[in-house]
This record gives structure tokens, C-alpha cells and sequence, in this order.
């Protein structure tokens, strides 16, 4: 056989290679594509009928965005200059100078920042000093704030979580801002992107009601602020708790450390001094001890 048929022979069982391969991959991606999210596995064994997650329409960054572009973000995000920040920028989109943005830092941070989100695909600058948001669909910081807590269990604490969890058929909405599971325990947590000021009794009762239907071994409530929690979510935690009649002794509320207060070991309450990161670290250390001595009988 001359070498053109040797060739053609080659060519020939290439291309048989490469149909098997695609059947494979095709046959891999249905099997992926089928396959439930941990998170969402564990609710309908709950029998919660998950109806979605993880819905980025509202989040600053694409759910496409290039895995090196995204951990840059979240690295911003850590940071509590950045996120309050990012609520200026979504609150003025456009603008012909950075001191619109200045707020909370200065100038020359607002600058650092624009650059970076430029880099990102978030931002367009333009001559003069003038900006301009790119993405159209949020209309609050709290669906970014939702993603980046969300990003927190899956990077630092390497558990699975979705973000903006919706469940049919609750008794009280069956909207969650994340869920995850960490070590084996069902986790919800409730994010703020406002002040306590902005926080109401009716949106603390609203937190309470929807535990009853997700029913979670532990739960959070966040406030993305460095002011204290005894002034005013300590209060209306205390308020929901006797007016739903789930309060069981004066003192339910209690001080863990710092800022951090907890009701009965299982719900939490924390704001973002000492960073979120550390404070969901020191409530899961605290639950899971707990869980320890509940199992145990004493605490020794």
C-alpha cells in the first residue's frame, strides 16, 4: 500500500476516534446536566420542592465571567470599603467625576476601584473622569452581597451553597438569600445589604416564619455593617421572638463575642466587623460545639 492509502487508512480512524469521543462527552454532559446540586438534593429529601438558585440577573458580575476575574472580585469583596463602594455605584450607574462615589473612601481608592472593574467588563471609563456601569440588571447591592456569602461557604469553608434559593409551596414565601451544607447541617443564611437602620420588625419575623418551613439546623442573620447589634437588630430579635411567642425566657438573645449574639445556639446574628468570613467561622465553631455537647449529654 502506497503511502497516500496509509494516510487516507489514518485519516480514516481519526475521524472513528473522534465520533467516540463526542458520543462520550455528549453522553457525559447529559449525565452532569442531570445530576442535582448537593444543596438542592437535601431540600426535596426535605420535601421542599426547589424551584431555583443561584440566579445571577441581579449580581454586578456575569455567572460566565472567567474563574481568574471572578476570585479577583471576591478578593475586592472581602474588603468593606469596596461593598459600600459598590452600593454607591449602583445607587449613581453614570457619572463625569469619582467624588460621586466617594463617600465612604477616598478619591484615589475610587479610582483603584474603577480601574479594576474596568478590567472586569463592569465598568466603562471614559475621558475626563467620567463612568458608567455596565450591567443593567442590578438594582441592588443585596444579590451581590447574596453571591459573595454564597462564594465564602464554597471557597473558604469548601461546602456547597446556592444563593437566591427559591422554594414552591411554603407557608411563607420560600425565598432564602443562601443555603449550604456544612459538615452534614443544613445552613440558612439571611443577608442585609442595608444599615440597621433599615432593618424593620416585619422583615425579622418574616426570617423567623421562613425557618419554620426550611427548618435548618443553624441559620444567620447578616447585617453588612461595622455599627453595633445591641442598638437595634438585638432588639427586634428579642420583639419578634415574644410577639410570636417563640421567646422562651427574657434573656433568649445572648452575646457570644463581640457583636456575635445567639439565640439558643442555632441562630446567629452578626454584623461585618472582623470580616464576614471570621464571624460565620466563629458562629459554626460555636454551633458545632454545641452540637457536641447536645450529643454528648455535658460539657466537659
Amino acid at each position: 500500500m502506497d503511502r497516500l492509502g496509509k494516510l487516507e487508512e489514518e485519516i480514516q480512524a481519526l475521524k472513528a476516534a473522534l465520533g467516540q469521543t463526542r458520543e462520550e462527552l455528549e453522553a457525559l454532559r447529559d449525565e452532569l446536566s442531570a445530576r442535582r446540586h448537593p444543596v438542592e438534593q437535601i431540600l426535596l429529601q426535605r420535601g421542599l420542592p426547589f424551584l431555583a438558585g443561584g440566579d445571577f440577573a441581579q449580581v454586578l458580575i456575569p455567572a460566565d465571567l472567567p474563574a481568574p476575574f471572578k476570585a479577583r472580585f471576591f478578593a475586592l469583596m472581602q474588603r468593606y470599603s469596596f461593598r459600600l463602594f459598590l452600593r454607591d455605584l449602583i445607587q449613581f450607574p453614570e457619572g463625569k467625576h469619582p467624588r460621586a462615589l466617594s463617600r465612604y473612601c477616598s478619591v484615589r481608592t475610587v479610582r483603584s476601584y474603577l480601574k479594576v472593574l474596568r478590567e472586569l467588563g463592569i465598568v466603562e471609563l471614559s475621558e475626563g473622569d467620567g463612568y458608567r456601569l455596565v450591567p443593567k440588571g442590578a438594582q441592588s447591592f443585596g444579590p451581590t452581597l447574596e453571591w459573595y456569602v454564597c462564594e465564602i461557604f464554597l471557597r473558604e469553608f469548601m461546602a456547597p451553597a446556592l444563593f437566591n434559593v427559591r422554594l414552591r409551596n411554603t407557608r411563607h414565601g420560600g425565598d432564602y438569600d443562601v443555603v449550604a451544607l456544612l459538615s452534614g447541617y443544613l445552613v440558612c443564611v439571611e443577608v442585609k445589604s442595608s444599615p440597621p437602620r433599615g432593618v424593620e420588625i416585619q422583615s425579622v419575623a418574616a426570617f423567623l416564619n421562613r425557618l419554620e418551613d426550611l427548618n435548618p439546623h443553624m441559620a444567620v442573620f447578616l447585617v453588612d455593617t461595622e455599627l453595633r447589634m445591641k442598638d437595634k437588630i438585638v432588639p427586634l430579635f428579642a420583639e419578634a421572638l415574644e410577639q410570636s411567642g417563640r421567646a422562651l425566657c427574657d434573656r433568649d438573645v445572648q452575646r457570644l463575642v463581640g457583636e456575635i449574639f445567639h439565640i439558643r445556639h442555632g441562630i446567629y446574628l452578626i454584623n461585618s466587623r472582623k470580616g464576614i468570613y471570621s464571624n460565620l467561622r466563629t458562629c459554626f465553631r460555636d454551633f458545632l460545639v454545641w452540637q457536641k455537647v447536645a450529643i454528648g449529654g455535658s460539657r466537659s
